[in-house]
């Protein structure tokens, strides 16, 4: 027995059910500039989640855990690529690249991208009753 249209009506499903968690997602990404902190580590290179907060403004120790989950949600709906890295310690690193998707919401020459209209969409004033 074939389970695979099961499996694909439950994921989506379970799509339907989060709609709001990716464009939420995303507007977090947008505002703390982490796809623009991706970008600027060079167009095939890929940056972890402790490197990207090392740019941030906060204390918080769990803030690296917290960008890597933003950023495993991005890669699971392709707007990053995740690849891991062996430490030397033995251990594994998560890091993370721009797909072409997660380029248009980065700045292009012109400074536009698709991360305002993302801003725009989850605004407060929109989104409230």
């Amino acid at each position: 027995m074939d389970n695979k249209p099961d499996e694909e009506a439950y994921l989506f499903a379970l799509q339907l059910a989060t709609g709001l968690a990716l464009p939420m997602v995303l507007k977090t990404a947008v505002e703390l500039d982490l796809l623009e902190l991706i970008k600027k580590a060079g167009p095939e290179a890929s940056a972890s989640a402790s490197e990207l907060v090392a740019h941030l403004p906060t204390n918080n120790p769990d803030a690296a855990d917290m960008i890597d989950r933003i950023l495993r949600l991005l890669a699971a709906n392709s707007v990053l690529v995740c690849s891991l890295k062996l430490l030397p310690d033995g251990g594994v690193e998560r890091r993370y690249s721009l797909t072409p998707v997660g380029e248009f919401f980065t700045r292009n020459v012109d400074g536009a991208s698709v991360g305002s209209t993302c801003l725009l969409i989850q605004d407060r004033v929109l989104m409230e009753p």
